[in-house]
């Protein structure tokens, strides 16, 4: 074979490989465009669903309760990461209508007032216990506190011990059946409605709460 034979065979193979090249840039670029397009229709604003919603008592605020569907297209069939991450509590400023996110996870109850800067909500921790989160809504702080339930023993009936978001630790009759928060004469409160064994109201649990304690 002569030199311009030789020639003319390396540029026919250099100009496949380019051309390859090219070819393998474009099919890639567009998939890259398709996955873009497929997590863009799938953004977790096209997913969320409310589930609870409510206003602060001086109406500036409203907090938000999303749930997630589940879709394979955006979580790419990262079960744990979905079944970790398909509750979303937001709060929207009723003025400039802007949302911003307080908290992400799961098995966690509808959030309360407390304040009009604060909102609470439960948490699963385990058997006969309940977590219960304070978060800001305004710089986001997060706090855990924990309500354990202790059962009947010889001589002492059934009472809640409730360590609470600022290193608290109280006990007092009865589980709490329900919890919600007051304000009154300009005063918040925090309030667990109380139950016995049988699940008969005997009355409530109040705590005054002054931002950054909880008093009796």
């Amino acid at each position: 074979m002569n030199l311009r034979h030789k020639l003319c065979d390396n540029l026919t193979v250099t100009l496949f490989l380019s051309v390859s090249l090219i070819f393998l840039g474009v099919f890639y670029y567009s998939q890259e465009i398709k996955k873009d397009s497929q997590v863009e229709n799938f953004t977790p604003q096209t997913l969320k669903t409310i589930g609870f919603e409510k206003l602060s008592l001086d109406g500036l605020n409203k907090i938000i309760s999303y749930g997630i569907d589940f879709n394979s297209s955006f979580y790419d069939n990262y079960y744990n990461e979905y079944f970790d991450n398909n509750i979303i509590i937001s709060v929207k400023d009723m003025e400039t209508r802007r949302e911003n996110y307080l908290f992400t996870g799961n098995r966690i109850g509808y959030p309360h007032w407390l304040g009009n800067g604060h909102i609470f909500f439960t948490s699963y921790c385990g058997t006969s216990c309940q977590g219960i989160y304070l978060v800001d809504i305004f710089n986001k702080e997060t706090r855990l506190g924990v309500l354990s339930y202790m059962d009947q023993k010889e001589n002492k009936n059934i009472y809640t011990n409730f360590q609470d978001w600022f290193d608290h630790d109280f006990n007092f009759n009865g589980w709490v059946n329900k919890m919600k928060s007051e304000i009154i004469d300009d005063k918040i409160y925090l309030i667990f409605e109380m139950q016995d064994l049988d699940g008969k109201p005997i009355g409530v649990k109040r705590f005054l709460f002054t931002g950054n304690t909880l008093k009796e």
